[in-house]
């Protein structure tokens, strides 16, 4: 199979690069994010717009695409002549996107012509598995080793974050409302990792240095039996997320250290606001 007969659907919390998008011909299928009943397509407000209103107790909600965008999607690169579609989703313990990517499959006249990936993370590592599909599909010719080797790249990563409310993730039902409620009482900065679609409270500390503390310490346990590569993603402001690389790079010379700007507002508005994370990965 020609590499440029693979096709590469993506839902818009990737948030992938627009130069980079447009270069590889990814299909991006949006979320949309309900403010009062006004509805808008992810990424057409920004972050800070959502924890405004959300501060002002505006109901804010997301909503998965429906099967028919995903449909649309797939039939359009079907009909420009691509063999094959592979559709990339945010982890299914997240979302019913990829739900709604599999209903849209089993609606095409040949389900075999596309294959649904629950990526199993989110943010920047959703990213980073998109980045490595394109890689696949320009090194490799058969579809089922691509499959494979993504499904590698997939297993190996993890995303460890902190925010400064757990509240939000205890409210959509990701956290446990015992966890949040001992975070917010004690005042920590918990630390939580997303790893093959679970998400735990993984360590606790009181201020940001020890986070970044902590994050420097993780990457170095990983550097330790491979190349690293970190992949680094925040919710509003990038203070944090810069003060990061820069203690990295200066410990570790052989980690690839990458800036994804800011999370998609989908993903944001249940995350809440400050909100760090980061992509770890061995390559």
């Amino acid at each position: 199979m020609n590499n440029k007969k693979i096709g590469i659907v993506v839902d818009s919390t990737f948030k992938l690069d627009k130069d980079f998008q447009e270069k590889e011909a990814i299909e991006v299928v949006y979320l949309d994010i309900i403010v009062d009943n006004q509805v808008f397509k992810d990424g057409e407000v920004s972050n800070e717009t959502i924890y405004e209103a959300m501060s002002h107790n505006k109901k804010v909600t997301t909503t998965q695409p429906t099967p028919a965008r995903f449909k649309d999607a797939f039939d359009k690169l079907l009909n420009e002549g691509y063999e094959h579609v592979i559709c990339l989703t945010i982890s299914a313990s997240l979302s019913g996107t990829n739900n709604s990517a599999n209903l849209a499959k089993s609606m095409l006249d040949d389900p075999n012509r596309v294959t649904v990936i629950d990526t199993r993370t989110a943010i920047c590592g959703s990213e980073y598995i998109a980045e490595s599909l394109v890689k696949l599909r320009s090194q490799e010719t058969e579809l089922n080793v691509i499959l494979e080797k993504l499904e590698q790249k997939m297993a190996q990563g993890s995303v460890i974050f902190t925010v400064d409310d757990l509240g939000i993730l205890v409210k959509s039902g990701r956290l446990s409302k015992l966890s949040g409620m001992i975070g917010n009482l004690l005042k920590i900065k918990p630390i939580l990792r997303f790893d093959q679609g679970k998400l735990e409270v993984e360590h606790k500390v009181r201020s940001s240095d020890n986070v970044i503390k902590y994050l420097v310490q993780e990457v170095g346990k990983l550097q330790e039996k491979a190349k690293t590569i970190v992949k680094i993603a925040y919710t509003t402001t990038s203070d944090l997320g810069l003060q990061l690389e820069k203690e990295i790079k200066a410990k570790f010379e052989d980690v690839k250290v990458s800036f994804s700007g800011k999370i998609s507002a989908v993903v944001a508005v249940h995350v809440g606001s400050a909100g760090l994370g980061i992509y770890l990965t061995n390559e």
